[in-house]
């Protein structure tokens, strides 16, 4: 099969022929119809140094956001057949620790990651364990169906910022940031804030449903944003971060309203500088991390959302091409000119 790979710790990847993989007792092999690029994906195509303590061996297929259809299973695959509709799930849980065991499957202390520690989905099939593969329903497209993996952690933010009638704020509006838009509008904020210094991004969010655009560059975000809510309390009562911008995220406790929430996606190792008792305590701010979908409860609501048809994912999608052109593809998510870049085998 064609598979674009990882076979040098240097940057860029290659398009060649790899081996299909053989499917074990609780495997299923997809034949890939799309895969979207993720920021992670970026990381492994400029060889950043987080790489070397996630990717265990070369080559490596990264990818782990797609959807095909199934032509083989295990011969211990029950919930699974061949020609079933399905989309890949990142985290490849043990289903044995305590938090598999306590329904944090998503948080599994002994978790693999499909498109990270295993060979993922930038290739013509794809060998995903039975326990991250998931029916989706006939009337999502293939397309759409990718994009399922990251739309769910944005979703659970803003199910847990309960975003009812509030003024949400979103840092970032990248994919992430495009789905929390796009949701804080189906579930009823009454204020959308998208905060990015694309232009062309903040276009997408104002398509996705953000009442109001803030470009760092041109304006003061804290300023801006206490105008925008001076009849909610002068603050958001919502702020999802979706930039990894641990400067966005600082300032961030400099418009929250008191008693709000902080929801944190974005990630980076840089530290975090606070005053607890003046930025936190005293304001009664909320602060939560989210990591991945709550399996398979995530899933369950984000195809409802998709199926309804309340949510149009096309501004989000602004390219596709072909997985031989990956090299276009890759450089076109780099220079921020496009949102979601999706590959389509032949």
């Amino acid at each position: 099969m064609k598979a674009v790979v990882k076979i040098k710790r240097e940057v860029g990847l290659v398009y060649q022929d790899f081996p299909l993989p053989e499917v074990g007792k609780k495997d299923v092999l997809v034949k890939i119809k799309a895969a979207a690029i993720c920021g992670s994906d970026l990381k492994i195509y400029k060889w950043l140094p987080w790489c070397e303590s996630i990717v265990k061996s070369l080559p490596f297929i990264p990818g782990h956001e797609c959807c095909g259809e199934v032509v083989e299973v295990g011969r211990e695959v029950r919930g699974i057949k061949i020609g079933d509709k399905v989309a890949g799930e990142t985290h490849v849980s043990c289903g044995n620790c305590w938090q598999c065991q306590h329904n944090r499957a998503h948080t599994c202390e002994n978790m693999e990651l499909f498109g990270h520690t295993i060979n993922g989905c930038f290739a013509e099939y794809s060998l995903i364990p039975e326990v991250s593969t998931r029916r989706i329903p006939d009337n999502i497209s293939f397309d759409y169906g990718s994009l399922l993996e990251p739309m769910g952690i944005p979703f659970r933010a803003v199910k847990k910022g309960e975003v009812e009638e509030e003024a949400v704020v979103v840092i970032g509006s990248g994919p992430i940031g495009q789905f929390a838009v796009g949701i804080s509008k189906i579930m009823g904020a009454k204020i959308i804030i998208a905060i990015d210094i694309n232009e062309k991004r903040l276009n997408i969010a104002k398509q996705m449903g953000a009442t109001h655009l803030i470009n760092p560059k041109t304006n003061s975000v804290v300023e801006k944003v206490k105008d925008i809510t001076k009849n909610y309390g002068r603050g958001a009562g919502v702020i999802i971060e979706a930039s990894g911008n641990i400067e966005a995220l600082k300032e961030a406790f400099k418009y929250v309203r008191l008693g709000g929430k902080i929801i944190v996606l974005g990630q980076t190792d840089n530290p975090l500088s606070l005053k607890p008792s003046s930025d936190i305590v005293f304001r009664e701010v909320q602060i939560m991390g989210l990591f991945g979908r709550e399996i398979w409860d995530t899933w369950d609501k984000t195809e409802r959302i998709l199926s309804s048809g309340k949510l149009d994912l096309e501004p989000i999608i602004t390219h596709r091409f072909s997985l031989h052109d990956f090299d276009e593809a890759f450089k076109t998510a780099l220079s921020g000119e496009g949102c979601k870049v999706l590959l389509i085998p032949e």
